[in-house]
């Protein structure tokens, strides 16, 4: 029975007559009020009766609507900061994507994640090509003793232009390759050069490849390597904090709802006080009971408005704490608006066994992953170190291709003997000619060979990453230590929160029960007004125990998905992996 139905049936026992009271009809299926709902009565106001002869109108009962409306309108109703008429319907699931929109903690997280991702990128800069190009003019004038065929007054005059683009790239096998294209036009005063203006091309092709040491191991491959696994470690506590995040917003939410849940107990705590009043008054009129019952009723009623009047701060500790995970900015407008959860508090049996907790928890945990991640970096550098200690042995081969022509000087000097040859004679595009005939090549083939002896610093390094990975895998065996006792908390406080619920259910149906056999010994005469408010006072102590197991339940269950890690398909919950494309 319902504490609208103990209400009624309290004035039905003891105002049979003039006193009737209409309640709103009861879900059969529950017996607690509807969620978000406070728990009234209707009193209807009796017909006066017919003034008797003589004029004296006997005193009229006490109204319960009269007396419980200025009971309840002594209770404050508004709260500092929240604009009155405006409410934010809140379902769970939007609180927590506002969270994960919106939390400072989130918002620095996914910051952490792009910022490696970054860096991933920038580290495959170190395999980009490189154009560099050299534009030179050259104009000098040099004495000489020597006598050259028009370098008259013992001056040699030369004008040089060059122009150098050069390709260079290192590879991630270690190697590195060069293509410089070297371009020149040439004008001297001395007759023996033989072409004047001078035009020389050069392409020149060079690679070299590491065999031991620095081979598929470069410093530049490294870093590459480190880069990954760094956004891969960024990723994972990216979903550490979203799985953190959902928790704290499923337990604020829940917290919310039990505020309000128990604000509505309270205040249905201060209208049955206040009956109660009402009718010990009229009882002291009639001379049924003792004056001093009133006092006490009186007492009663300022106590449970004040635990009303705590509950409504409740409310706002509850509300401001959801607001901080959920909105980003201190000055959005929701500040101003009371939060009206839509999800109420239920109870949905969890059956889980204790081995698919444990391999879900060891599957899903952020932070394993990120431990292992850590190992995995530990063992590139390990590698590289390894690899240090290796003999250098660099291979290298060079291509260089040459080209030339020009015009003929000695052709305008009377006399001169003509000996240049023809295929040398003209301009820019016969060099080009003469560069790309490879009638005129270089091979260069050789290595580079150095060693350190006893390499005490790439040894050093290797034995000090040794100890790192010793020391990782005794980190990751005392971590799926603390996740198993986690994980066997976690299903106990779910398992006892759940026996809780149902031990307060019975206790607020017994409480129920109790006071209704109260409220009939009271109406017999075999009770008294202090049995009555202790009775009233178990029954709201009862209801509210109830409401804060089912939250406690709720909150227990919302922990127990971060530990296992499914925090985020149990709401449905998607997040995009970063992209590792270079």
């Amino acid at each position: 029975m319902s504490l609208r139905n103990v209400l009624c049936l309290v004035f039905t026992l003891l105002f049979p007559e003039p006193a009737t009271l209409s309640a709103p009809a009861q879900n059969p299926a529950t017996d607690t009020p509807p969620a978000g709902a406070v728990a009234g009565i209707v009193a209807q106001k009796p017909t006066p009766p017919a003034t008797p002869p003589g004029g004296q109108v006997p005193p009229s009962l006490p109204v319960a609507d009269q007396r419980t409306k200025r009971a309840l309108d002594d209770l404050p109703t508004t709260r500092i900061g929240i604009t009155p008429g405006r409410i934010l319907r809140l379902p769970l699931r939007e609180a927590i994507l506002m969270a994960l929109r919106n939390n400072q903690d989130i918002e620095v997280e996914r910051a952490n994640v792009q910022i490696a991702q970054q860096n991933a990128r920038g580290a495959y800069g170190s395999y980009d090509p490189i154009f560099q190009a050299a534009v030179q003019f050259q104009s000098s004038t040099s004495p000489t003793a020597q006598t050259f065929i028009g370098a008259e007054g013992g001056a040699f005059k030369r004008k040089q232009l060059q122009f150098t683009p050069t390709l260079v790239q290192s590879l991630p096998t270690g190697g590195n390759y060069s293509i410089t294209f070297t371009n020149g036009r040439e004008t001297n005063n001395a007759g023996s050069a033989g072409l004047s203006p001078q035009y020389f091309s050069t392409l020149d092709f060079r690679f070299t490849q590491p065999l031991f040491r620095n081979f598929r191991s470069s410093v530049n491959e490294r870093q590459v390597k480190i880069s990954r696994k760094q956004l891969t470690i960024s990723d994972a506590q990216f979903r550490q904090r979203v799985l953190t995040t959902i928790a704290a917003v499923q337990s604020a939410y829940w917290d919310l709802v039990f505020a309000i849940r128990n604000l509505n107990i309270q205040r249905d705590a201060v209208e049955l006080a206040d009956i109660s009043l009402a009718v010990t008054r009229r009882q002291v009129e009639v001379g049924t009971s003792a004056p001093i019952n009133v006092v006490e009723n009186e007492s009663e009623l300022e106590n449970r408005k004040n635990a009303a009047i705590a509950a409504l701060q409740q409310i706002t500790t509850a509300e401001n704490q959801l607001k901080q995970l959920i909105l980003g900015d201190p000055q959005a407008e929701e500040w101003q608006a009371a939060i009206e959860p839509t999800d109420d508090v239920d109870f949905t049996p969890v059956e889980l066994d204790v081995q698919q907790a444990l391999a879900s928890a060891m599957r899903n945990r952020p932070e394993l992953e990120q431990i292992r991640l850590q190992q995995e970096l530990n063992d590139i550098e390990r590698l590289f170190a390894e690899n240090q200690r290796k003999p250098q042995v660099d291979v290298f081969t060079a291509l260089t291709l040459s080209g030339l022509a020009g015009t003929s000087r000695l052709e305008s000097i009377p006399g001169a003997p003509v000996f240049i040859n023809p295929r040398f004679i003209g301009s820019y595009g016969t060099a080009l000619n003469n560069l790309f005939s490879f009638d005129f090549p270089t091979y260069t083939v050789g290595a580079n060979i150095s060693f350190t002896f006893r390499n005490r610093t790439a040894n050093a390094v290797v034995g000090r990453t040794l100890a790192t990975g010793r020391q990782l895998k005794a980190q990751e065996r005392n971590l799926q230590q603390s996740i198993q006792v986690e994980v066997r908390n976690g299903l106990q406080a779910v398992a006892s929160a759940r026996q809780r619920v149902e031990a307060t259910r019975a206790a607020r149906i017994a409480a129920e029960t109790q006071l209704r056999g109260e409220q009939q010994r009271y109406a017999a005469g075999l009770s008294t007004t202090f049995l009555i408010l202790d009775r009233q006072n178990r029954l709201s102590i009862a209801r509210g125990n109830e409401i804060q197991a089912l939250t406690d339940y709720n909150k227990a269950v919302a922990q127990l998905q971060r530990t296992l890690g499914t925090s985020l398909t149990a709401n449905g919950i998607e997040i995009v992996q970063p992209d590792q494309t270079p």
